[in-house]
């Protein structure tokens, strides 16, 4: 019996429920009883729930949600309930999204930024939730106290960043898993970037907000800037994938620009936000993409 393919009937559904929502509460009390798994299990919550997308009918869904949320909070209540609220809310929801956004056939860029902004702003907001309205703690200030960082200067850039940074690699892998299982569940993933000046809007839009944050909300200043690394790390890709002499000598003299001018207004950027001046290289991979996109004829490469 193939256990990854389409349910069709309510009992196969309701089965196929139940055996995720199994799945995902022995992550929980796994990361319950030993606190290092829990990087296990923010990484395989968002998977466990896009799976069932794919492979269970949409109006089932909620049965999942709630049936996997109930039991995570029956199981650990006590001892760890905080964890369904950390870990598996904000994961129940962008795994939903991501498998309804691959079956759409939205481009899988577009797919993997939306989903991870999806899950940062998730992530943040169970946090202040639970700080706010819940139990009056502060589980980042809790984690700097731990790590001996409790008088870090900007504790908030890192708390970001690293909320991000984790909200990324869950829905890498969550992409990963989908890229390889696709041809079995009959879907095709967009990798074709149609109308690629949006994604020169974008960044140029991000650009724009970095530099606001940077004045006024410092804290979210680089967190802008890595925003934008999947659609640059897109473009870079496709730009030594046409194998074009011009593009790497471009690459290489906008590398070099970016470390002088990086050097010289390291010092001179508010505090907190010197980072952000890898903003100058995103510009000039944008700006060297743009030209050779549009102003010579070059046939497009597909990131696979």
């Amino acid at each position: 019996m193939n256990f990854l393919k389409k349910r069709e009937t309510p009992v196969q559904n309701i089965a196929y429920i139940g055996i995720f929502s199994a799945v995902n509460i022995v992550f929980v009390l796994l990361s319950s009883l030993l606190p290092i798994l829990f990087l296990l299990l923010v990484f395989i919550l968002p998977l466990t729930s896009m799976i069932v997308t794919i492979y269970c009918k949409k109006r089932y869904y909620p049965v999942y949600f709630i049936t996997t949320m109930a039991l995570c909070l029956a199981v650990t209540a006590g001892f760890s309930i905080f964890d369904s609220f950390i870990y598996v809310l904000p994961s129940l929801i962008t795994g939903f999204l991501f498998g309804i956004l691959i079956e759409k056939g939205v481009n899988a860029l577009y797919i993997v930024e939306i989903n991870t902004i999806v899950q940062f702003i998730l992530t943040f907001l169970t946090f202040l939730f639970i700080d706010k309205v819940i139990t009056n703690i502060n589980f980042y200030e809790a984690i700097f106290q731990t790590l001996g960082l409790a008088d870090f200067k900007f504790k908030g850039v890192l708390t970001n960043i690293f909320t991000y940074i984790v909200a990324q690699i869950q829905i890498f892998i969550t992409y990963v898993f989908v890229s390889y299982e696709a041809k079995r569940l009959n879907i095709e993933i967009n990798l074709e970037v149609k109308y690629r000046f949006v994604l020169y809007c974008l960044y140029f839009i991000d650009l724009l907000l970095s530099i606001f944050s940077i004045l006024y909300f410092p804290d979210y200043a680089l967190l802008f800037a890595l925003l934008m690394l999947p659609i640059i790390l897109y473009e870079l890709m496709e730009l030594i994938g046409r194998k074009d002499k011009f593009i790497y000598a471009s690459l290489f003299a906008s590398f070099v620009i970016f470390i002088f001018l990086f050097a010289y207004a390291y010092q001179k950027m508010p505090a907190g936000t010197s980072l952000t001046l890898i903003h100058i290289f995103f510009a000039l991979i944008t700006i060297i993409d743009l030209i050779f996109n549009y102003c010579f004829h070059k046939k497009t490469n597909t990131i696979k």
